[in-house]
């Protein structure tokens, strides 16, 4: 079973209902996109290990390598997965869990998870987190997209399994559907999080 690990997310009291929820629901996202991310990058790994004849072993939807973590193949027919299709890859032993919740003002959300997926959040939020205090930051959107995109590649989980991606074959095209709707979209969405006040750093 993959290492599990604690994460604190600093927020305060206050929080509307909906938003909280949002907040949840959308951290959950991002965690299970994570964890899916790593894992095809795994399966395609073993795939083009044990299938040595596959031409291009990331040139498909990327729903048949899913099947193996417990999930339906029907959840995949199309790119990108659904939530609910996130959902299903994730075995019950890694799912996030919600364990503690401190909501004084400053209070603070705590989940128990998988290490590699808390460690991604983690570093994302927090250097989110001090990037916006530079307003020149907050007033380029361009420049907070190429920031994304350097600190995905920078966070050791990401950039390794991206390495991996590349030794076995994967172009940069080939990975970009991954990264895109299993890492910097799930990630962004976060943002607003932040923006809004329900949570600051972790």
């Amino acid at each position: 079973m993959p290492e599990q690990a604690h994460l604190r997310i600093h927020g305060h009291g206050g929080v509307e209902v909906e938003a909280a929820i949002a907040f949840l629901n959308d951290l959950k996202r991002a965690y299970d996109s994570i964890l899916l991310f790593e894992t095809v990058i795994d399966q395609t790994r073993r795939a083009a290990r044990d299938f040595p004849f596959l031409r291009d072993p990331f040139a498909s939807d990327f729903g048949w390598l899913l099947a193996s973590r417990g999930s339906s193949r029907r959840r995949y027919n199309y790119w990108p997965p659904t939530p609910e299709g996130l959902a299903s890859s994730v075995p019950r032993g890694e799912q996030l869990i919600l364990s503690a919740v401190s909501l004084h003002s400053p209070g603070f959300w705590e989940f128990m998870g998988t290490l590699n997926p808390l460690e991604v959040l983690r570093k994302y939020l927090n250097d989110r987190h001090e990037r916006k205090k530079d307003s020149e930051y907050r007033d380029s959107a361009e420049r907070r997209r190429l920031e994304l995109e350097n600190l995905s590649l920078q966070t050791r989980i990401i950039s390794e399994r991206v390495r991996i991606a590349k030794d076995i074959g994967a172009t940069d095209r080939a990975l970009a559907p991954l990264l895109n709707e299993l890492i910097y979209k799930p990630l962004t969405v976060l943002n607003r999080h932040q923006d809004n006040g329900t949570i600051e750093y972790t």
